[in-house]
């Protein structure tokens, strides 16, 4: 094809040629004539010359002519044909895939690329139909875009499909197709296919992330917000949904004294169980920390109960995490409502009823209840006093000496909390403890009030010797022993002071030591460690007599309700043989005058604390006691 124009401009030059020989014709007529006299010779052979070389400049110019023309069709051809390998090259070394394909969809045509792309050789692709690697979900939307092309030459589309790799695995390309079948060279659909497989899945990766927690793979806050304000704004208005706050009771303890990755594989364990015990419709998210929320749709009242049943029971069984096998106790805070309610409204309520349940002990689900506005916010403002009262070091401890009898010799302490309030002055435990059991804060009040006294009494074996108290008593709360972390607090508190186990003394009352549950496994850790338990408050409960068989304890402390009087004394004698009975350590509390501490005595007791002895001292007036226990101690005549 490159050597016809060529050929075709040298064809011109016969006509020339003949043009010639007519000249030269006429020149020959001219010397005949002139030859038989017809024309003057002078005339004739001049005309005759003028002629030929007119005839021979002409014929000069257009062979010139012809030549430059020839010279810049080769050069065109050339450049052609460079053109022509540069494309060639272009095509076959390119990362995407050049495809024509005819009516039918049959490769006609694959570059190279295609063996990168999709892990194929070209030569066995080509003649097949690339539909049978198609993504079966992809299949419709690309027929759609081959048909609207179809019909219209020159037109163009552009999609995105999935196809199948040698290896099995699907790859994604970015299509650009043409419709050239009234081309000539063509005579087909020619699809340009680019590769964006990492771009597609890092769009997807970075897309879930934007929308899923990282560590639990749960749905974030974004996500939950946004299927949570979809659920309410659907026109079905009588369409139930119930949210559900959920909050791990005390987990920042795990944090604190197992580490940060114990804690991480909780909450991934803790995750999964949450999953499983909800329908596949239901939304679960980790909105940050230890709060999760579910979102559920078309289920409310009993229905949802059961479900958070089926949740706190499988949380109750424990799981490993860092080798640790942990039981977890979560607060849920439940609203019912129905589509059209206000989104953020119903957020709101939720986390209401979840603070109320955490308030109520934890371990539990609660609804939410109109007017529990009202007391979230006094609850609220109990638990922002508190938590600065303990970061701005304004609790203080003082010590209520237990004494031996008949002597009256200080053998030990109780430590009793105070709040040093800055504008109250010095507030008794009653003004502010049961706010403190409400809000939850009795928890990390309870710890500071365990390592502060722990620190005191191993500073007065410092100081004084074997003159200092032998027992430090802590009160211990039913929050505090449900708490799976209360056992390696007290660890804690006596390795960072140094004192001995067996001089702690763990006052718990009868009400929490039935309990059962973490509250047994904590005082079962504690007897184990060394560390003493007394029951406070002994005779007020009901299941007294199998408590002491079934929670073994070193110390019954008799209520001062049964101290005796003037008159019946048959109480406070039972509960000495009692104490006797089961080998424990009897102590008579709430000893306010002479005459009960003498019929104390004479009844058996050995150990006795009340107003009649001292009231609860500072650290300093407790030294001076016992360096001089006449001038601070009643002494029993």
């Amino acid at each position: 094809m490159t050597a016809q124009p060529r050929t075709l401009v040298r064809d011109r030059r016969l006509p020339l040629i003949l043009r010639a020989l007519a000249v030269a014709g006429a020149a020959w007529l001219l010397l005949v004539f002139t030859a038989d006299g017809t024309l003057p010779l002078g005339v004739a052979t001049g005309a005759a010359v003028a002629l030929t070389a007119l005839v021979i400049a002409r014929q000069l110019n257009g062979l010139r002519r012809n030549d430059r023309v020839l010279e810049r069709l080769d050069a065109n051809m050339l450049e052609l044909r460079h053109q022509e390998q540069r494309f060639r090259l272009l095509v076959q070394n390119s990362t995407d895939v050049v495809t024509i394909t005819d009516a039918d969809g049959r490769l006609a045509y694959v570059s190279p690329a295609v063996r990168r792309v999709l892990g194929s050789d070209p030569a066995t692709v080509i003649g097949t139909n690339l539909g049978h690697r198609m993504h079966p979900d992809d299949r419709t939307a690309v027929a759609g875009h081959m048909s609207r092309i179809a019909v219209y030459p020159g037109a163009t589309t552009t999609y995105r499909v999935r196809l199948a790799h040698a290896d099995g695995s699907y790859r994604t390309l970015e299509v650009i197709s043409a419709n050239l079948v009234d081309e000539p060279g063509v005579a087909g659909i020619v699809s340009n296919c680019r590769d964006v497989t990492e771009t597609v899945e890092a769009h997807e990766r970075l897309s879930y992330e934007a929308s899923h927690d990282v560590l639990t793979g749960l749905a974030n806050r974004a996500l939950f917000g946004e299927r949570l304000a979809a659920a309410v704004a659907r026109r079905e208005r009588g369409q139930r949904l119930s949210i559900v706050l959920v909050d791990l009771d005390d987990f920042k303890t795990v944090n604190d004294t197992l580490g940060h990755a114990c804690g991480d594989e909780l909450l991934i364990a803790v995750a999964e169980r949450m999953r499983a015990g909800v329908r596949p419709t239901d939304t679960v998210a980790r909105l940050g920390g230890d709060e999760f929320a579910i979102l559920f749709e078309g289920l409310g009242g009993r229905d949802v109960d059961r479900v958070l049943e089926r949740i706190t029971e499988a949380l109750a069984i424990p799981m490993e995490a860092e080798g640790h096998l942990l039981a977890v106790r979560a607060s849920f805070g439940v609203v019912d409502g129905r589509g059209g309610d206000d989104a953020g409204n119903l957020l709101r309520q939720a986390d209401i009823a979840m603070y109320e349940a955490k308030e109520r002990g934890g371990g539990r689900f609660q609804r939410y209840r109109p007017g529990s506005e009202a007391r979230g916010a006094e609850r609220r403002r109990i638990t922002t006093a508190l938590t600065a009262a303990l970061e701005h070091d304004e609790l203080v401890l003082h010590y209520q000496p237990v004494v031996a009898l008949p002597e009256g010799r200080l053998t030990g302490v109780e430590a009793l909390v105070r709040w040093a309030h800055p504008e109250r002055g010095l507030l008794a435990p009653g003004e502010f403890i049961p706010g403190a059991e409400l809000t939850g804060m009795i928890v990390p009040i309870g710890r500071w009030v365990l390592r502060e006294a722990c620190r005191q009494a191993a500073a007065w074996i410092a100081e004084l010797g074997d003159q200092a108290p032998g027992s430090m008593s802590v009160n211990a709360s039913a929050r505090q022993l449900q708490d799976a972390s209360f056992a390696a607090d007290v660890a804690a508190a006596l390795r960072e002071t140094g004192l001995e186990a067996g001089r702690l003394t763990i006052e718990i009352t009868e009400s929490t030591a039935v309990g059962g549950g973490a509250t047994a496994e904590t005082l079962r850790t504690l007897r184990a460690m060394g560390v003493r338990l007394s029951l406070d408050d002994f005779g007020t409960g009901a299941s007294t007599l199998s408590l002491l068989a079934n929670c073994p304890v070193d110390q019954i402390k008799l209520d001062r309700s049964f101290a005796p009087v003037p008159g019946p004394d048959a109480i406070a004698g039972a509960v000495l043989q009692i104490a006797r009975a089961m080998g424990v350590e009897a102590v008579a509390e709430g000893v306010e005058t002479l005459a009960q501490a003498e019929k104390l005595g004479d009844l058996g007791y050995v150990r006795a604390q009340g107003f009649h002895f001292a009231r609860p001292m500072a650290p300093e007036q407790i030294a001076a006691a016992i360096m001089a226990p006449a001038e601070c101690l009643a002494m029993p005549s």
